[in-house]
């Protein structure tokens, strides 16, 4: 069963400034997770493949949780932009809308895609601490100060190849995981997970 997206996620500050940036907090995902989990395992679901789009959105804890709840569930969480390393297909490495996110977006849905010639160059505005911007530690972002447009990563380089490319590749890798999630049993204890919604 293929459920319906959520597009709702966490926003960082700078974001739910902007028109129709929708911010949806730990607590409210948190509850329309296990909603949707609750849900399934009363109709004898027993697997969830999450896909997740969206960088501020982190499922973890959540996901722990509910493990605890709901010992017989089992929830996958999947990002669709690190099914691939990017540094095999691209360029630049693509934080937010950049190469890799507008080649997907051009792939799927180019009629949403402005001309190329009037993006941003995805320059970005470093932290002050070395260690923010190796990724040693980790604070949110404030958007409109970190970049211009809120691009980090150069959109101009999505080039046909690299789109057809990526898409096919992330699609064919992640329908072994939902092939391999819902078909092979995953045991846990004495328990087998049989059924599963996407």
């Amino acid at each position: 069963m293929v459920l319906p997206a959520i597009p709702l996620g966490s926003q960082n500050p700078g974001q739910t400034e902007m028109p129709l940036c929708l911010h949806a907090r730990y607590e409210t995902q948190k509850a329309i997770l296990t909603d949707i989990v609750a849900s399934l395992h009363r109709q004898q679901f027993r697997k969830l493949v999450i896909v997740n789009g969206h960088g501020g959105n982190s499922f973890k804890n959540m996901i722990r949780d509910l493990a605890v709840d709901y010992p017989d569930f089992i929830i996958v969480v999947a990002n669709w932009y690190d099914i691939i390393p990017q540094k095999d297909y691209f360029d630049n490495r693509d934080d937010h809308a950049g190469e890799m996110e507008t080649s997907v977006m051009m792939h799927y849905h180019p009629d949403l895609v402005l001309p190329l010639t009037e993006s941003g160059d995805g320059n970005e505005t470093p932290f002050a601490i070395e260690s923010l911007n190796d990724k040693t530690a980790w604070t949110p972002r404030h958007w409109t100060k970190a970049s211009a447009d809120t691009g980090i990563g150069n959109p101009r380089y999505g080039y046909r190849r690299k789109r057809q490319t990526l898409c096919s590749i992330s699609i064919r890798q992640a329908m072994q995981t939902f092939h391999r999630t819902c078909k092979q049993r995953i045991i846990l204890k004495k328990h087998e997970y049989t059924h599963a919604a996407f």
